[in-house]
């Protein structure tokens, strides 16, 4: 009679039974020890992505910043360069008047009271005066011996303008890439849990900056 057609003895039977449930308990605990390592791996994927999707809208969220201080920067400076130079247009103008008027009541009295009078020689004292204001005033701004007050009032206005005109577009540009990033899946999902929020462009005349003044919106 064949070896595997014989009756197996209950010891035998009990021992082939508790070998199979063992292997299954190990084969079951090997596929649950395999998902929650591949849960663990896909947490640990996600959890890194979403760190350097959050890197990635701070440091956008840096460069905008950086592009608003520099405009606010550029403003207050035109602010002040402009209100210098209207000043001293101002008072370049008015000085040369003073100057006008004085040469005019020299020579009046020149006429009535001759060279050598006191009145005469006060009238010149003050006339140098007001020429050594005039060059003082001159050192601090050449261009208006060179090309005249108002031109260079008005080349002062364009250059100031130009440069708050091209940090104004690089703020704009700034702000274009970040709302991209901040609308971009799945890069939106960690903007809002994270409170990144889109900022509005630079449209229309802008308003000159007082202290704390922001071109950003924080809610």
């Amino acid at each position: 009679m064949p070896m595997s057609l014989l009756p197996l003895s209950p010891i035998c039977r009990r021992s082939v039974l508790l070998v199979g449930t063992k292997m299954n308990k190990n084969r079951g605990f090997s596929i649950k020890a395999a998902t929650l390592a591949l849960v663990g791996v896909c947490l640990g994927v996600l959890f890194f992505y979403c760190l350097r999707t959050y890197n990635e809208l701070v440091d956008m969220r840096h460069f905008l910043e950086v592009a608003q201080g520099r405009l606010l920067v550029k403003m207050q400076r035109r602010q002040a360069i402009v209100a210098g130079c209207r000043d001293a247009v101002a008072l370049y103008a008015n000085m040369e008047g003073k100057l006008q008027d004085h040469v005019i009541e020299l020579h009046r009295l020149t006429k009535t009271h001759g060279h050598r009078t006191q009145v005469v020689k006060d009238e010149v004292g003050e006339i140098m005066r007001v020429v050594r204001e005039l060059d003082l005033l001159i050192e601090k701004y050449p261009g208006l011996k060179s090309k005249g007050p108002y031109v260079l009032l008005m080349e002062t206005l364009q250059q100031t303008g130009y440069q708050v005109i091209t940090e104004r577009l690089n703020y704009n540009n700034w702000t274009y890439k970040y709302n991209v990033m901040c609308r971009l899946f799945p890069h939106r999902i960690v903007a809002m849990l994270c409170g990144f929020r889109e900022q509005p462009f630079l449209q229309g005349p802008l308003h000159y900056p007082s202290p704390g003044y922001s071109l950003m919106r924080e809610d």
